[in-house]
C-alpha cells in the first residue's frame, strides 16, 4: 500500500477595514477557535471520493469551500481520497477549531474509469 502525506496549510479568515490592507503591516489577525474545524478539499480528478473516519462523506466538488468545508469535530482525524483508477490518498488530520486547506493529486494507475 502506498502512503502519501500532504503538507496542510491553515488559514484564518477576515474581512478588510474599509480603505485599509487586509493585513496591515504585514501582521496576521489572530486566529479564531472554536470547537469546530472545516476541511476544504481542491482534488484532482475533483469527482473523487472522500471518507472520513472510514464513513464515505461525498465528492471532493462537496467540499472545495464554496459555499462550505466538510465540518471536523475538534481531533484527530483520518482523510481518504479515492476513485477507480487511481491510487488511494489518505493521511491524518490534526484539528484544532481552524479552516484546514488541502490540495490532492490522485496517481492514475492507467486503469479504470476516465
Amino acid at each position: 500500500m502506498t502512503k502519501c502525506w500532504a503538507l496542510a496549510l491553515v488559514f484564518a479568515g477576515c474581512a478588510p477595514k474599509p480603505g485599509g490592507a487586509l493585513f496591515p503591516e504585514g501582521k496576521l489577525p489572530p486566529a479564531r477557535v472554536t470547537t469546530k474545524s472545516e476541511l476544504v478539499l481542491a482534488c484532482v480528478p475533483a469527482d473523487s471520493d472522500v471518507v472520513l473516519d472510514s464513513v464515505p462523506q461525498g465528492t471532493c466538488e462537496d467540499f472545495r469551500g464554496a459555499p462550505k468545508g466538510l465540518s471536523l469535530k475538534k481531533g484527530a482525524h483520518r482523510v481518504q481520497v479515492k476513485k477507480p483508477g487511481y491510487l488511494p490518498w489518505d493521511t491524518i488530520v490534526e484539528t484544532d477549531g481552524t479552516r484546514v486547506m488541502m490540495n490532492v493529486t490522485l496517481i492514475s494507475t492507467g486503469g479504470g474509469t476516465p
